[in-house]
């Protein structure tokens, strides 16, 4: 099987991106916590499963067989707090999901580099 790559940037765009961040220590680290959040088992099936669109924690929770709602609750507080995720409420339930198209392709990029099968040729 031969992996195709697909360019999401130019290379000036790539140039200006790595500028800004080396350039804004805040950006910087705010986006280091993003992606340390990101970096669980459980938030990335998280970000996978709210790719499909907005879920309530109820919902979500279906999808575990061996983790409780309080987990799953913890586990999306701390991507909300990074601003991976946002929320709403209606009525007595919590609606989350990605809050940028940009961060599910980060996590497809993260899925291509690391999960599927890629063949040197």
């Amino acid at each position: 099987m031969e992996q195709t790559t697909s360019t999401v940037f130019s290379t000036a765009e790539l140039e200006d991106i790595i500028a800004s961040l080396a350039s804004n220590d805040r950006e910087l680290e705010r986006t280091a916590a993003a992606i340390k959040a990101m970096a669980h088992p459980l938030r990335l099936k998280l970000l996978c499963l709210l790719g499909q669109g907005e879920m309530s924690v109820q919902r979500l929770t279906g999808h575990f067989t061996n983790t409780s709602q309080s987990n799953i609750s913890q586990h999306l507080s701390q991507l909300l707090e990074r601003s991976v995720l946002v929320n709403r409420k209606a009525g007595n339930q919590v609606f989350y999901r990605v809050r940028d198209e940009s961060i599910l392709g980060l996590v497809r990029a993260i899925k291509t580099s690391f999960c599927d099968e890629v063949t040197y040729n």
